[in-house]
């Protein structure tokens, strides 16, 4: 195409760094989940396909939970580049009983979040904490996409990326527990959380611990066990 110009010593400079296996996502800054376009850069998690079920079995089951007499309070632990809670946000933006907050430890992760929600136009409080600490809102459901990779495990792939985004200590569910017992502890009804292809028996065991009966698992585009949903 001679009339398309481009800086050759960039356009090495990218190739370069491709060949070092630098993500393509940070370099352009973009990347596409759910059929929509998201801001990204490096310091926080790149969205990966495995996480698409987590929002379709989220899409399912919110509207069980809509009381016409009470606001519905949905909070994301995790928010990363925001794009979980920005498209679920996104299908419930005509609600106004419903609301949205998110959480995270990565201060670059809720700078990301910002501009990807107001790239789709959509509003959610936001909270740089751990957890739900400090976060006074009474809370009825729970979508999470932790840490869950077991820190022995090592991937050329993920060198790039935000480790404390990735790794989890107890064979990956140290966070998964967390999240459980806080969603115990703050009386939510539901749990809607992503977990390692490998920890269905692992998480199983601590249902039972807990004498948690009401869950079931989900599995992801690979037929891989992927997440889990935790009924109160």
């Amino acid at each position: 195409n001679p009339e398309f110009e481009f800086n050759d010593k960039v356009f090495l400079e990218i190739i370069e760094l491709r060949k070092n296996g630098y993500p393509i996502e940070y370099i352009f800054e973009e990347v596409y989940f759910y059929g929509e376009q998201f801001y990204i850069k490096e310091g926080v998690l790149i969205p990966r396909d495995d996480t698409e079920p987590l929002i379709d079995i989220s899409l399912r089951w919110i509207p069980y939970y809509v009381n016409q007499e009470k606001k519905l309070t949905i909070a994301e632990i995790g928010v990363g580049s925001g794009i979980i809670s920005t498209i679920i946000a996104k299908k419930f933006q005509n609600r106004k009983d419903i609301t949205f907050i998110a959480t995270d430890i990565n201060p670059i992760a809720l700078e990301v979040t910002k501009q990807n929600l107001a790239k789709h136009n959509v509003n959610i409080k936001l909270y740089l904490t751990n957890l739900l600490d400090g976060v006074e809102e009474s809370i009825d459901i729970i979508i999470s996409n932790p840490p869950y990779v077991e820190e022995e495990w090592e991937n050329e792939q993920l060198k790039y990326e935000p480790k404390e985004a990735i790794f989890a200590k107890d064979n990956g569910t140290y966070l998964l527990k967390k999240i459980v017992k806080e969603g115990i502890r703050r009386g939510v009804k539901l749990i809607i959380c992503e977990m390692g292809y490998n920890q269905k028996e692992l998480t199983k065991n601590f249902f039972d611990s807990l004498k948690l009966n009401n869950y079931s698992f989900y599995k992801d585009l690979s037929g891989n066990d992927r997440g889990f949903i935790l009924k109160f």
